[in-house]
């Protein structure tokens, strides 16, 4: 069976079809090859042995010719398919867009022996005219010098590792809501008894990020610990087979494991909920926010959310909000720092301290009457 992200499908025919890079054209976007095969492990064998052929000639002409006529799109064509079996399709994607929209256009047709620490930082400032974020600016660079180490270890390029003057990051700590607005919220989703308030309500006093709580069904739900089981996660991608398939979608949606090994967990819930979740609880195959079979993607519950805030005349703040009160409340509450990283999902307690910890006004002032004791 086919996976997600493989570029491999059944057409309506009934053989299959797998896509494969083939080069690049004059303007250094992507030339794509096809093969046939009647069965899935035939077709999949086919790609693979003209992948693994590609990759001869390439490693011969590279040899022929010497590295001074090595370009970097060869470098990023070796990169990515060297690294396509092993990660994540959403990762792939992620890195896909960032050398397509950013790397490629400006480093593609230069060849590697003139890549210097003044074109590097030409480069940035480009960015930077284009109002990209300092944040964003750092993670092409990142992905950049991974990508030139990684070649440079497998392939024994000699490739110049640019160090460049990266752009300042300026940390704007979150906004959350006001105490009051926290338990008007609150109040006004006890009243109700729709699965999305319901779902909202598991948010507000779990933390669980939107990804996550739109996955969750009535599986993942222990009765007899009244806790729930967080093993998936909830994500729209760019679509590998676009524009080159027919009619196909510039995203997909796709239902994976969650974003790291440590958000696999189990989220106890409060026995104030307990009565709820009696209420609405359905099939093992229910989604608990839709009470149905139906999912509901991140973005509709975005839309759903903000109309909610909207409703009752409260400011907007996005979804994630929900999570950094919940942990801003733990922490203020009492709770430990390592049990908070671990209801969240964290793998180190700074990402909670660093990211989700706020002190407001009140705090400060606590913290100041302390020494006059």
């Amino acid at each position: 069976m086919a996976r997600k992200g493989e570029n491999i499908r059944k057409r309506k025919d009934g053989r299959w079809e797998a896509r494969y890079q083939k080069g690049r054209k004059s303007d250094g976007s992507i030339q794509y090859g096809y093969v046939y095969a009647a069965k899935y492990a035939d077709v999949k064998k086919k790609r693979n042995d003209i992948i693994a052929s590609l990759n001869v000639k390439a490693d011969a002409a590279q040899e022929t010719t010497g590295e001074d006529s090595v370009l970097f799109n060869e470098l990023f064509d070796w990169w990515q398919a060297d690294i396509r079996e092993h990660i994540r399709t959403s990762s792939f994607c992620l890195y896909e867009t960032i050398l397509d929209h950013h790397l490629r256009p400006y480093f593609g047709r230069l060849p590697i022996k003139e890549l210097t620490d003044s074109v590097t930082q030409e480069f940035i400032s480009t960015k930077i005219k284009e109002n990209l974020s300092p944040t964003y600016i750092r993670s092409i660079m990142v992905l950049f010098q991974t990508i030139l180490k990684s070649v440079q270890n497998k392939y024994q390029c000699t490739v110049r590792i640019p160090a460049p003057q990266l752009p300042k990051q300026t940390k704007r700590m979150p906004e959350i809501f006001t105490a009051h607005e926290w338990k008007c919220l609150e109040e006004y989703l006890k009243r109700q008894t729709d699965e999305f308030s319901f779902g909202l309500l598991i948010c507000m006093y779990t933390g669980v990020r939107i990804g996550e709580l739109s996955g969750l069904r009535w599986e993942d739900y222990d009765a007899q610990n009244v806790q729930f089981k967080i093993k998936r996660t909830v994500y729209r991608m760019k679509n590998p087979a676009y524009p080159q398939t027919p009619n196909s979608s510039k995203t997909i949606l796709c239902i994976g494991s969650p974003k790291t090994a440590t958000s696999v967990r189990d989220i106890p819930l409060p026995l104030c909920l307990l009565a709820d979740v009696q209420k609405h609880q359905k099939e093992s195959d229910v989604f608990i926010l839709t009470g149905t079979k139906q999912i509901m993607e991140p973005r509709n519950i975005q839309k759903k959310y903000k109309k909610l805030l909207n409703q009752l005349n409260m400011r907007y703040l996005n979804f994630h909000s929900l999570r950094h009160n919940f942990a801003t409340l733990s922490i203020q509450n009492g709770s430990d720092y390592r049990t908070v990283a671990e209801l969240l999902g964290h793998s180190s307690v700074n990402t909670t301290l660093n990211t989700y910890v706020h002190s407001d006004i009140d705090q400060k002032r606590k913290c100041l009457e302390l020494l006059m004791k």
